[in-house]
């Protein structure tokens, strides 16, 4: 079969041929880069339509949606762009004259011995594959993984990207997690701590703050981020001269801060309004408990 790209016979002196050959590799080569520009522009199209539909057609909270959407989104357009990149360069090479063939049966061969070698890469990739397909986490939870707390920032097959209260960014590899604590899965229910002074009665005490939760529950600033009415606890440990009460409530995942901060500034406020001591003055003891009726 005649080559359809051979020049013409007007084109047999060596200049015509070479500028001929020349205008043809940049047309197949132009036309190589346009086929990955365009896969590139249709996978893009194809991942924004399933963000968009895990947002408008997925079940949970809307903000749970969108990060996950986000997520599944970064990861698919990470691989591939990979995957198109390398195409078009083994595209590219073999159209410069360039025989592939044995290139490719290299990397086939490396790529086994490099599995062998590097099971744990593999393994994160496992690992990461199943923490997105279950939904352990999404950027943007706070989670604690491998001894290690923060707030998910970035999220890939092969690790997870935790940003911790100091700000520090730890790497983690997917493989290294063998348990996940995710406190902001759906929804946050913040606990907060109120050390009040072994001289004040506990009744009255959590009178107070029963008081207290009924107004924080209709309080403008945070009254719209509970998804239930605030709870009292009751106390839960006595040590130090003090016993704690605990008090809590269930928001949004985003707002857990906000609210557990107001929460506990309340409170406290609250308290020391009714002239309730959070501190045992020094040398100071329990009171003594009220004697029994006598029978």
């Amino acid at each position: 079969m005649p080559n359809p790209f051979a020049p013409p016979a007007s084109f047999q002196t060596p200049e015509a041929a070479i500028a001929y050959a020349t205008a043809v590799l940049a047309i197949r080569l132009g036309l190589v880069v346009l086929g990955a520009i365009f896969l590139l522009r249709f996978a893009s199209l194809l991942i924004g339509r399933l963000e968009i539909a895990i947002k408008t057609r997925g079940v949970g909270e809307p903000t749970a949606l969108e990060n996950r959407a986000r997520t599944l989104g970064g990861i698919l357009r990470g691989l591939s762009k990979s995957a198109v990149i390398v195409i078009a360069l083994l595209m590219g090479v073999h159209e410069l004259g360039l025989d592939v063939t044995p290139a490719v049966a290299a990397a086939g061969g490396f790529g086994v011995a490099a599995g062998l070698g590097a099971q744990s890469l593999v393994r994160d990739w496992i690992a990461g594959f199943f923490i997105i397909h279950d939904n352990q986490y999404v950027v943007g939870d706070a989670v604690k993984v491998a001894g290690v707390a923060g707030t998910v920032e970035a999220l890939t097959l092969r690790h997870t990207e935790l940003r911790d209260g100091d700000g520090a960014v730890h790497f983690i590899p997917n493989g290294e997690i063998k348990v996940v604590t995710n406190v902001t899965k759906t929804w946050s229910a913040p606990l907060v701590r109120i050390p009040v002074s072994l001289t004040e009665e506990p009744a009255r005490v959590l009178a107070v703050l029963r008081e207290f939760l009924l107004d924080f529950q209709s309080d403008p600033h945070v009254g719209l981020f509970h998804r239930e009415a605030p709870r009292l606890l009751g106390v839960d440990e006595i040590a130090g001269g003090q016993y704690t009460v605990l008090l809590q409530a269930r928001t949004a995942r985003e707002h857990r801060f906000t609210v557990g901060r107001a929460m506990r500034l309340g409170a406290i406020s609250r308290l020391r309004a009714a002239g309730i001591a959070l501190h045992a003055p020094d040398g100071a003891a329990a009171p003594a408990p009220a004697p029994a009726n006598p029978s």
